[in-house]
């Protein structure tokens, strides 16, 4: 890229985490200037972690100025289940050129959800429940806080060298996601209403570090479907360790 070209920005939250035995919706949200900028065309093709060519330059569908396409079922049938893949997409963007941006993805087996509602953060902030007395906000759902605090849960783990997709208990992370919800909840309020919010929001962050830290999950190291023990936990956070590929 110039120093003259324009800079778009693609708004790739996480991997792309491609799913066995369903279809899989992928996006390419591109942005300049705080708004969607919207191709007029463009192509997306997916690697597998040997580089062979699983999509091949298939045309996106631009809905609400979003490049989009649908990794079918088909597609990843007999594909082993991996990192290491990679989703590229060739977008003409309003400038008139080709901008080809990148995203990490997997061949997965299962996704991770959260484990947690607005209900869950109620129970412990009951003055954040729209439909209660004198609510301290007016918003009417957390929904991005959950899905951001997610965000920030699954990229650590990453990052740790760690697979959100192989943890088969999701409920164990819990109060990682609660807490780190409730402090992006706080810290927001401490910015846009009263500084006074920070302390709670600070009292979460600190919950949220100390979960973390002792986080231990049963976990799928082989990727068969089912965890490697179901009394060994694994410890999630105190050391860095890899997970090699494994086919089915």
């Amino acid at each position: 890229m110039s120093s003259t070209e324009t800079r778009y920005s693609a708004r790739f939250q996480m991997p792309d985490l491609l799913e066995q035995g369903r279809d899989n919706a992928t996006q390419c949200p591109a942005y300049l200037d705080g708004a969607l900028a919207e191709p007029s065309s463009g192509t997306v093709t997916v690697f597998n972690a040997a580089g062979t060519e699983v999509v091949s330059a298939a045309a996106v569908v631009v809905s609400g100025s979003i490049a989009t396409y649908t990794v079918l079922a088909a597609a990843l049938a007999a594909e082993n289940l991996e990192e290491g893949w990679v989703v590229e997409w060739a977008l003409v963007m309003p400038d008139l050129v080709t901008h080809t941006f990148r995203n990490s993805a997997a061949c997965v087996r299962r996704r991770l959800y959260p484990s947690i509602t607005d209900l869950d953060l109620f129970r412990r902030e009951s003055s954040l429940n729209p439909a209660g007395n004198d609510p301290v906000t007016t918003l009417a759902d957390y929904q991005d806080f959950i899905d951001e605090a997610d965000v920030d849960v699954q990229q650590r783990l990453i990052q740790k060298g760690n697979r959100p997709n192989l943890i088969t208990d999701p409920s164990t992370l819990r109060p990682v996601w609660l807490y780190l919800t409730l402090s992006l909840v706080f810290e927001d309020m401490a910015t846009r209403q009263n500084e006074t919010w920070a302390a709670k929001a600070a009292h979460y962050r600190d919950m949220y570090e100390r979960e973390f830290s002792r986080l231990s999950v049963l976990y799928d190291g082989d990727d068969d479907g089912m965890p490697d023990s179901a009394t060994n936990r694994r410890s999630l956070a105190g050391s860095v360790w890899l997970c090699g590929r494994s086919s089915r």
